[in-house]
């Protein structure tokens, strides 16, 4: 009898017990569940290198990108798995967890061959620009085919959390932002303002108008651009007067000290080619952290910025110029005291940021072959003139050509089903030709791509780029060292070698153990990261992973 009420005891002991630890919070899976930090920042710096962390370093101080490397993760063998390497499809998989060939933003512009016209990426004639009369207000992400991580974070909250996207060019600050932001805000020249499209919103919030009453663009242009050190403290960097450099309107000569107040009447676009331009976004991007309240919501809100000046730097002078070393040196301290108001905001990391960038960039080709190293520039009416020659002479009409460049050749398909010609074989004598044009690396076909043969190499990373409704019908990549550039000086991108794949890809704050990984890493890994730390759905079309060594 004694053992019945003993054993009966203890089973009811065991229930209940177990019944208080079903009821009671569970200390563990508040660890697996933990709670969202109230502010996401991603930050994105164009055209950044991955060793411009390095190259610098003894010129970085110890808050801005030390700060990050020391505290935060570092991956250093983080690259884009595809090409073109531009500003829209780097911004646009970033985003979006995935490649051109799913989100279809296959490069900065692309040609329609329905309307025979090029397509911008983020153009939108259906919507009407705020803040400005000028044709840059109309824009929208429709072009984008997938969401982003701002997207979801948006579904997750049932739209309760708020989605900002900032950057000097529209298609930084829209991409981004995603398809149910509130608000995308970009540079407008013609005015020098902050402005967004009808697709948003119908009138610029009150913190927006004050900000541009405030002519911040006139203040930071007032003066000359001078070094932050002494011109022998810039090692890294050639000399400040080479012939890889180029000018601003009215120079003689690429040296500092840059006269802004004289060149601002010859340039509108003035503030996006200095390092001021990056001061003009953070000053904006921490008017919209107060205007907007975010973070502060009991929500968590998700800061998209891009930092655009380093790429028009780069564009202009170059990897090897003291411009663009003494833009990263003031980067350094935009970053320094970007972190110091978000810690002043949120306490001291208690935020998620990561830190990337869309494109890396080359040595000017003229700077390499001086240097012995192969390379060249490659012009777009080289390629269309000699194609041009040679359609005419195979086939008797250039007309069957709708555009032509150095990376991509349009065929009019219409054209091809009514001569009765087959659209394959005309691709294929294409690509032929072009193979023999020198710093030609080499010359896929839509057709070859668009079969579900999965490729290896530089070859997975054409296809990784191609959409079938948008590529062009020949994808054209040229040699290590070549660019499709339109001027001797300075640099650019946009091809599948490391100089322009390989980016920094740093996390840092809640929930951020300090470290770093040498494993590869594709850039489309970013937001399936970031939605994992916030127990949110990846985008759509994620073909990304999450980086497992964040959450060990």
């Amino acid at each position: 009898m004694i053992r019945k009420v003993s054993l009966a005891l203890l089973i009811v002991f065991a229930y209940s017990t177990a019944s208080a630890q079903k009821n009671k919070p569970n200390d563990a899976a508040s660890s697996v569940y933990p709670k969202r930090p109230p502010l996401v920042v991603g930050v994105v710096v164009d055209q950044m290198r991955y060793d411009y962390l390095y190259r610098y370093w003894n010129q970085y101080g110890e808050n801005g990108f030390k700060r990050l490397m020391n505290r935060g993760f570092l991956c250093k063998n983080a690259n884009f798995n595809y090409v073109p390497t531009y500003t829209a499809p780097g911004h646009a998989c970033i985003y979006t967890g995935t490649t051109p060939s799913v989100n279809g933003i296959v490069s900065n512009d692309w040609f329609d061959r329905t309307t025979k016209k090029s397509v911008y990426c983020v153009s939108d004639s259906t919507e009407k620009p705020v803040g400005t009369t000028s044709i840059s207000g109309k824009m929208s992400p429709r072009q984008m085919l997938s969401t982003t991580m701002t997207d979801e974070l948006r579904l997750a909250t049932n739209f309760r959390s708020k989605v900002i996207g900032i950057s000097l060019k529209d298609r930084g600050a829209i991409l981004p932002a995603g398809h149910t932001a509130n608000a995308a805000y970009w540079h407008d020249p013609y005015s020098n303002n902050w402005v967004t499209s009808t697709y948003y919103m119908q009138e610029l919030p009150g913190w927006v108008a004050k900000f541009n009453d405030r002519k911040t663009v006139d203040s930071l242009l007032m003066n000359p651009w001078t070094t932050l050190l002494p011109l022998s403290e810039y090692k890294e960097s050639s000399l400040d007067d080479n012939e890889y450099e180029g000018l601003f309107k009215g120079e003689l000569k690429p040296v500092f000290p840059h006269n802004l107040p004289a060149i601002k009447a010859l340039d509108s676009e003035l503030i996006r080619r200095t390092p001021m331009g990056n001061t003009y976004t953070r000053l904006f991007a921490e008017a919209a952290l107060d205007g907007e309240q975010l973070g502060k919501r009991g929500e968590t809100d998700f800061l998209a910025v891009s930092f655009s000046s380093t790429d028009y730097v780069g564009h202009m002078y170059g990897i090897n110029a003291i411009e663009t070393e003494d833009t990263y040196l003031r980067l350094d301290r935009e970053i320094e005291q970007f972190l110091n108001f978000l810690d002043a905001r949120f306490g001291d990391s208690n935020y998620l940021l990561f830190l990337t960038a869309d494109h890396g960039a080359a040595h000017n080709p003229e700077y390499s072959s001086d240097q012995k190293i192969p390379a060249g520039n490659m012009s777009d009416d080289r390629i269309a003139d000699s194609l041009s020659e040679y359609i005419a002479s195979v086939y008797g009409d250039t007309s069957i050509i709708l555009s032509a460049s150095s990376h991509n050749i349009y065929l009019n398909r219409e054209l091809i089903e009514k001569k009765k010609l087959k659209l394959e074989e005309i691709q294929k004598s294409c690509a032929r030709y072009v193979m023999n044009s020198k710093g030609v690396a080499s010359a896929l076909t839509a057709s070859e791509l668009a079969r579900s043969v999965q490729r290896q190499g530089l070859a997975e990373l054409i296809q990784n780029g191609f959409n079938d409704l948008r590529s062009a019908d020949v994808n054209i990549q040229l040699q290590p060292g070549w660019l499709d550039w339109y001027t001797k000086t300075g640099t650019s991108h946009g091809t599948f070698y490391h100089y322009d794949t390989h980016v920094p890809v740093l996390f840092y704050g809640k929930g951020i153990a300090p470290g770093s990984t040498a494993r590869e890493i594709n850039i489309n890994d970013i937001a399936p990261t970031v939605c994992t730390f916030l127990n949110i759905e990846s985008p759509s079309g994620c073909t990304g992973q999450p980086i497992l060594e964040l959450f060990k």
